[in-house]
């Protein structure tokens, strides 16, 4: 609810009272005849009055649904109760009736406010759902039985001034009011907040308002003036529940500009974790498929020089004159992954001159002769992104016949298809089941790589009969 900007509580009671009094001092001698006979102004105050305190009600009951209260049910049985009661006199034809209906719901509207003396509890009593209708339907049925016996109505007016059965059930609702009041008050001085402070001052201008009836005539200036202080109290009332549904919806709208906040964190944390995990796996797949493949095919050609370095050390001089570039372009290509980037190929003609140093390195670590066949125009077609993967199929699967396969001899090939560009790698080797043999990580990359480059991989493997691995572009995604 709304902060409210709160004078001292006992200002507010010393300055209401003594004004009350001192209007209505004025009224009695100034204008001790004055009659205002307006009765669709006075039925447009008590309907706008019966409505506040029938939203009043509401509002209270539902609170005490979520926080149970003895003290907010007791308020919201007198508003009820007394707003319901209210739309009735609203629209009763002055009489008996009429002054009856008034005297009845502020004797109830009374009684619901005393009820603020019974014992506060938070435990909901069983009956508190049904209670709201129980008030309201009794409240009717008071209603209703005014308007349909009218001759039940004791005498309310005598010589144009109230009889004492008119002022009893106003006399008692004025102590009930000013009693809630009190004891509202003492809540307030020992735990101060907004809604006690609304309700004292209602409790003490309701109070105060049947004080007036007592002393007044029926249409006379005092008799409007008790109407207006009920209805500057019902205002209180409106202008307090308005208040509180725009905070809610200032609450609301903040809310869910921080949650739309929130939700766009995280949609960018997710997505930057994506990301980081995407580039994770794509630096193990290089890594796996490039860096460490390269390093294995040099160790095989250290271990190489390693068995001829007495037998013969000019081809171990030829081998470490071999290695050396492939291990330069090792750490350029580690120096890459050090800065945040990643190896890339330029064009399909790049990719021929790395596949010959792939295959040179290759070669010169064992007896494992690659034939290379690429065709120009089908490099030309090959983009730069398709390049590095392909490169780095070549080196996988070239890995796997060295140390898996025992191939002795292996053909790369890059060609056109069909319109397509075909990228082959074929070895001698003992083959194995492509269906029933565990795929390990390096057929896992190629797998990836193709479904990247939304590409067609085929890898045709018998046991004794050597493997075809075909990597074949879609038609749209070469480059032109």
């Amino acid at each position: 609810m709304p902060i409210i900007q709160r004078w001292p509580l006992q200002f507010v009671i010393a300055m209401a009272g003594a004004l009350t009094l001192l209007v209505s001092l004025a009224l009695h001698a100034f204008l001790p005849m004055w009659r205002g006979h307006q009765a669709p102004l006075h039925s447009a105050i008590e309907a706008l009055g019966g409505l506040c305190a029938i939203m009043m009600a509401i509002v209270l009951f539902q609170r005490s649904g979520d926080r149970p209260s003895r003290h907010t049910e007791a308020l919201g049985i007198g508003f009820l109760a007394m707003g319901v009661l209210e739309e009735f006199h609203a629209v009763a034809p002055p009489g008996n009736g009429f002054v009856f209906l008034r005297g009845v719901a502020s004797l109830v509207g009374g009684l619901g406010f005393v009820l603020v003396w019974l014992p506060e509890t938070s435990r909901r009593p069983a009956y508190a759902r049904t209670l709201p209708w129980i008030i309201a339907s009794a409240s009717v049925a008071i209603g209703c039985l005014v308007f349909f016996f009218p001759s039940a109505i004791p005498a309310m007016l005598r010589n144009g001034e109230f009889s004492p059965t008119a002022v009893a059930p106003t006399s008692l609702a004025c102590l009930f009011f000013l009693a809630a009041a009190y004891r509202l008050f003492s809540a307030y001085r020992r735990s101060p907040s907004a809604d006690t402070y609304l309700f004292t001052c209602l409790a003490l201008m309701f109070g105060l308002a049947e004080l007036m009836f007592v002393y007044s005539r029926l249409w006379d200036g005092a008799w409007w003036f008790w109407h207006l202080l009920r209805l500057a109290a019902y205002l209180l009332v409106l202008g307090y529940m308005i208040g509180g549904y725009l905070h809610t919806v200032s609450d609301l709208r903040m809310a869910l500009a921080q949650t739309r906040h929130a939700e766009e964190s995280s949609r960018r944390s997710e997505q930057n974790l994506r990301q980081a995990l995407d580039d994770r796996e794509r630096m193990a797949q290089n890594l796996h498929d490039g860096i460490i493949q390269s390093l294995f095919a040099l160790g095989l050609a250290l271990e190489r020089c390693q068995k001829l370095i007495v037998k013969d050390p000019p081809e171990v001089i030829r081998q470490l004159g071999m290695a050396i570039p492939g291990l330069k372009a090792v750490i350029r290509e580690l120096r890459t992954y050090l800065v945040g980037q990643e190896p890339s190929i330029l064009n399909g003609r790049e990719l021929e001159a790395a596949l010959a140093l792939e295959v040179r390195t290759v070669e010169s670590s064992h007896d494992f002769h690659i034939n290379v066949q690429i065709d120009s125009g089908a490099a030309d077609l090959v983009a730069p992104a398709q390049a590095t993967h392909l490169l780095f199929i070549a080196r996988e699967a070239l890995s796997n016949s060295l140390r898996h396969a025992k191939a002795t001899q292996a053909i790369v090939s890059l060609k056109t298809h069909q319109g397509r560009v075909r990228f082959i790698v074929e070895d001698d080797g003992i083959g194995f089941d492509v269906l029933t043999s565990p795929h390990g990580e390096g057929l896992k990359n190629m797998a990836a790589r193709s479904a990247k480059l939304h590409a067609e991989l085929t890898i045709v493997s018998e046991p004794g009969h050597g493997t075809r691995i075909v990597f074949e572009l879609p038609p749209e995604s070469v480059h032109a």
